[in-house]
């Protein structure tokens, strides 16, 4: 393939701006109108833009942020979607035809494109996991390039006897030894968030990992009661009166997606964790979605990688994996961009290494 094969198709891309509150709540939250206006709280600029393809219009949103020095980035969460049935040279050309149709519409500090391929609802496994010249793989995933789906296409003990033994026990016992669990929504789960980033704080330093201020989780909260759509839920488990975790779930179109989990140090013989997944997937169920995303695994059943507990967890409720092709960047200033490129890729080996030593 000659390096510039892509230029001439990626000319021809037609690009148009839209207002991205006009992105529909789907199967994707982060390709939502929804999302683009939280983010906004949080120091990123959201962008909605629609481009056609044999005669089909896609839309997708683009999050911009900037960066001291008048430098800026800009993001396309697990998107943009893309036809079906594209071989890598095909879903390459496309890629970059929106990334040059987007340099004239970004801010002029704005030195590169990442597209977050995936987080679609179906035909992921159709999609190329490699893609080409000018797309560079990020050094540094921003969300999961692979999960579980559980698909609520039966009743409870069906599914129920869908999943690994071992996970079906654990539902079992942590009912038996008098676990419960409760669903709070709007201002009640607004009134329990405090409790629950207690524990989520303690979950941060146990497992190493980043989190937000309570604020954010406030927000996400509050937006979703002023807009509508998606619900969120925010589930804890007790024992007695202690509380000894908590998830919260957002339910949208047809799915329901495990965004943030907690637990407790203490009684954790008790499985609450178990108890809770199992919960919302009824729930979930209930709402009328049809699938159950539990949002995040490792890429392979290794017993080395450091999350491998989480592996076993989240494929113990049976459901399909997904493999996501992931995120690649699309260089706008390229000598800024190679400078970059280095720093995030150290920043990751640093995350990894830390959760390592866990």
């Amino acid at each position: 393939m000659k390096r510039n094969s892509h230029a001439t198709e990626a000319d021809l891309l037609s690009l148009e701006s839209i207002d991205y509150h006009q992105l529909d709540l789907e199967d994707n939250l982060l390709q939502s109108g929804f999302w683009g206006t939280f983010k906004a709280e949080h120091g990123w600029i959201p962008r909605g833009y629609s481009w056609e393809f044999q005669g089909q219009e896609y839309r997708f949103l683009l999050l911009e942020r900037r960066f001291f020095g008048g430098l800026g980035m800009a993001y396309v969460p697990y998107g943009p979607k893309l036809p079906p049935d594209l071989n890598s040279h095909e879903a390459t050309s496309l890629l970059a035809g929106i990334g040059m149709a987007l340099r004239r519409r970004l801010s002029r500090g704005c030195f590169m494109v990442r597209f977050d391929l995936g987080g679609e609802g179906s035909g992921d496994e159709t999609k190329p996991d490699a893609l080409e010249w000018p797309l560079w793989r990020s050094p540094y995933p921003v969300q999961p390039q692979d999960t579980v789906v559980l698909s609520l296409d039966a009743d409870e003990e069906t599914l129920l006897a869908r999943m690994r033994k071992k996970t079906r026990y654990n539902i079992r016992l942590a009912t038996k030894r008098g676990v419960r669990i409760q669903r709070h929504s709007a201002e009640e789960a607004l009134g329990i968030l405090p409790h629950w980033y207690a524990l989520y704080r303690e979950t941060s330093l146990r497992n190493r990992i980043s989190l937000h201020s309570e604020s954010y989780y406030r927000a996400l909260i509050r937006l979703s009661m002023k807009v509508g759509a998606p619900s969120i839920s925010l589930y804890t488990a007790h024992h007695e009166n202690e509380a000894l975790g908590g998830i919260i779930v957002a339910h949208l179109g047809n799915r329901s997606l495990y965004m943030y989990g907690a637990s407790s140090n203490l009684k954790r013989e008790l499985m609450p964790n178990y108890l809770l997944q199992w919960r919302a997937i009824v729930d979930a169920q209930g709402l009328g979605a049809s699938e159950y995303d539990f949002f995040g695994i490792p890429p392979t059943d290794d017993p080395e990688h450091p999350m491998h507990g989480l592996m076993r967890f989240k494929t113990g409720f049976g459901g399909e994996i997904r493999h996501y092709p992931g995120a690649w960047d699309f260089p706008i200033r390229k000598p800024i961009y190679r400078l970059y490129r280095p720093a995030e890729a150290l920043r990751g080996r640093l995350v990894a290494r830390r959760k390592r030593f866990v």
